[in-house]
C-alpha cells in the first residue's frame, strides 16, 4: 500500500510541477503583451478565492476567522516572491528561472541551522557549495555593463520563499494546512483587488487572444497547490523530491515550444550542478527510512 501510495504522490507532484510551469508560462506571455502584475496577480489570488469561497464555504469561513499577524506576514512574503516573479519572468528565459528557483531546499536548510539550530554536516556544505557553483555559472557574472542584474531577481524570491516556509513552521499546529492555504488566497485576493480600485490604470481590458492566459492563472494554481498538499499528506518526502526537478524538463520544453528559447550550455551546466546539490541533500536523507512521516 505504501508503494501505491509513493507512486500517486509522484504523479501528483508531475502534475503540479507542470501546471506550475504553465502558470509561469502564462505569466510570461501576459507580461511580454503589456498586462500589468497586479492585474496578473488579481487572476492568480483573488478568483481562486471567490471559488474556494463558493464550493467550500464552511472551511473558507474557518480560514478568514483565523487570521492572524503570522499569516499575514507569510502573505506578504509570499506576495512578494509572486510579485517579483512576474516581473523577472518578462525579461529572464523560462528554464532560467525554474533552474534558479530550485535552490529553494538548500535555502531552506540554510535557515533552518540559522534559526533553528539545525546541525550542518560536510555533505551539507557540499550542496550547498555546488548549489552556488551551479548559480555562478548560470549567471555568468563577469563585472561586464552586458550583465542582466534581472537574473538576480530569482534569488531574491528563494530567500523570500524560505521566508514564508519558515514563517509557516511557526504558525500553530491548531491551524490547519487547509486554512493557511486559503487564508493566502483571500489576503492576497483582497490587497490585489484593492490596489486595482486604487490605480485603476493597472487594469487592461484583456483582448479576447489573451483570455485564456488570463484564465490558465487561476485554474492551474488552484490545480497545483492542491496536488502539492495532497502528495504531501501520500508519499514520503524523500521519495518524492527528485521528482521536483522534472520542473526543468517542462521548463525546457514549454520555453522553446512556447518562446523559442533554447537554454544555453551555462544554463544546462549550471542546471545540471542544482540539481546535483539537491541529490547530495536527498542522500543525507534517504538512508533514514524511519523518518518517512518527515514531509517538505
Amino acid at each position: 500500500m505504501g508503494k501505491n501510495k509513493n507512486t500517486i504522490g509522484a504523479l501528483l507532484v508531475l502534475i503540479a510541477t507542470f501546471t506550475l510551469t504553465i502558470k509561469d508560462s502564462a505569466d510570461k506571455y501576459l507580461m511580454l503583451h503589456h498586462y500589468h502584475p497586479v492585474q496578473i496577480l488579481w487572476f492568480r489570488f483573488a478568483i481562486p478565492a471567490l471559488i474556494l469561497a463558493f464550493t467550500m464555504r464552511k472551511e473558507f469561513v474557518v480560514s478568514v476567522k483565523v487570521t492572524q499577524w503570522r499569516l499575514l506576514a507569510r502573505s506578504a512574503m509570499f506576495l512578494f516572491c509572486a510579485l517579483v516573479s512576474v516581473i523577472a519572468l518578462k525579461d529572464i528565459p523560462l528554464n532560467t528561472y525554474i533552474m534558479i528557483a530550485q535552490l529553494g531546499p538548500i535555502a531552506y536548510m540554510l535557515a533552518g541551522i540559522l534559526f533553528f539550530k539545525e546541525k550542518f554536516s560536510g555533505l551539507r556544505w557540499g550542496a550547498t557549495l555546488l548549489g552556488f557553483c551551479g548559480v555562478m555559472v548560470i549567471l555568468q557574472p563577469s563585472g561586464s555593463a552586458d550583465f542582466n542584474w534581472m537574473y538576480l531577481l530569482p534569488l531574491l524570491i528563494v530567500f523570500a520563499a524560505t521566508g514564508y516556509n519558515l514563517i509557516t513552521k511557526t504558525i500553530s499546529s491548531d491551524v490547519s494546512f487547509l486554512s493557511i492555504f486559503i487564508n493566502t488566497f483571500w489576503v492576497l485576493g483582497c490587497v490585489a483587488s484593492v490596489l486595482l480600485l486604487v490605480n485603476p490604470s493597472w487594469w487592461v481590458t484583456p483582448h479576447w487572444q489573451d483570455v485564456p492566459y488570463l484564465l490558465a492563472v487561476p485554474i492551474v494554481t488552484l490545480v497545483s497547490q492542491f496536488c502539492l498538499i495532497k502528495a504531501m499528506k501520500l508519499a514520503e518526502a524523500s521519495y518524492l523530491a527528485p521528482f521536483f526537478y522534472f520542473q526543468i524538463v517542462f521548463a525546457c520544453l514549454i520555453g522553446y515550444w512556447w518562446f523559442g528559447e533554447v537554454p544555453t550550455h551555462a544554463s544546462l551546466i549550471g542546471g545540471i550542478l542544482i540539481v546535483c546539490a539537491g541529490a547530495l541533500l536527498m542522500l543525507k536523507r534517504s538512508p533514514a527510512k524511519k523518518t518517512s512521516t518527515e514531509q517538505a
